[in-house]
């Protein structure tokens, strides 16, 4: 017998979590991808991936992690 079921949403979709652990997330997997990197790389990379969440997150926000991540070596997030 098969399961004829089909994943129909991305698994992030059918697992809600909390806004907060989102953006958590997001940050986390951004300074592991580019800590270290040009502050207007990292700016452009967080634009895109809070905007493909859809997530609203202010400029400001925005601006200050990236110059966190830019600023780390990876490794030692904090969400401030």
């Amino acid at each position: 017998m098969t399961d004829d079921r089909t994943q129909d949403a991305p698994v992030e979709d059918q697992h809600p979590q909390p806004l907060d652990d989102k953006v958590a997330g997001i940050l986390v997997q951004e300074e592991a991808d580019l800590a270290g990197h040009d502050q207007a790389e990292v700016l452009e990379a967080l634009r895109q991936r809070f905007a493909d969440a859809g997530i609203a997150i202010s400029e400001d926000e925005l601006i200050e992690q990236s110059t966190r991540i830019a600023g780390s070596d990876g490794g030692t997030f904090s969400d401030r």
